[in-house]
């Protein structure tokens, strides 16, 4: 998978690597914040000295699993945020992947068929300029036999190259 840039990249490597650190952070936020409620409560009703600090402990004591509970609702939560990105950027990769596997056989297609349309037009060239040149060196061999018959004071009656003959085509 490619590597994400930006914010969201960060926040993406910071949860893979930094992911206890992050739960320990915000168990002990809780703890702190949540001990500091209990205090201050035991402070406003009138401190009792041990029964209060007993208070205070057992009040944490009771928040410690619903602390946890919470930050695995938090965790948990940014895990399957986590999941669905990746799943839908691996599927999205994958659909870029067969894009471009269908443009590469199409333009693999089309290219083949260029080929084959320059083949035939470049043959096609080649076999006219080939039978031009045959049809010229007909007609040069003819006059030479012609000129030759002249000159020897022969009647020439052999008609030229192309021309039909007892009324077919050559």
């Amino acid at each position: 998978m490619k590597k994400q840039y930006g914010l969201w990249g960060t926040l993406r490597d910071f949860w893979k690597t930094g992911k206890t650190g992050f739960v320990l952070f915000l168990i002990s936020l809780f703890g702190v914040i949540y001990s500091y409620m209990a205090l201050d409560y035991e402070v406003a009703k009138g401190w009792d000295g041990h029964l209060s600090v007993q208070n205070v402990v057992k009040d944490i004591s009771a928040f410690i699993p619903v602390g946890a509970f919470l930050v695995g609702i938090i965790v948990g939560g940014i895990d399957i945020i986590m999941l669905l990105s990746d799943w839908y950027l691996a599927r999205q990769e994958k659909r870029i992947q067969a894009a471009q596997e269908e443009a590469k056989a199409e333009g693999l297609e089309q290219g083949i068929e260029q080929g084959i349309e320059q083949g035939i037009e470049q043959g096609l060239e080649q076999g006219l300029e080939q039978g031009r040149a045959e049809v010229y060196q007909q007609i040069a061999e003819w006059n030479e036999r012609r000129k030759a018959a002249e000159a020897r004071g022969e009647p020439f009656t052999e008609p030229p190259p192309g021309t039909p003959q007892n009324g077919s085509e050559q």
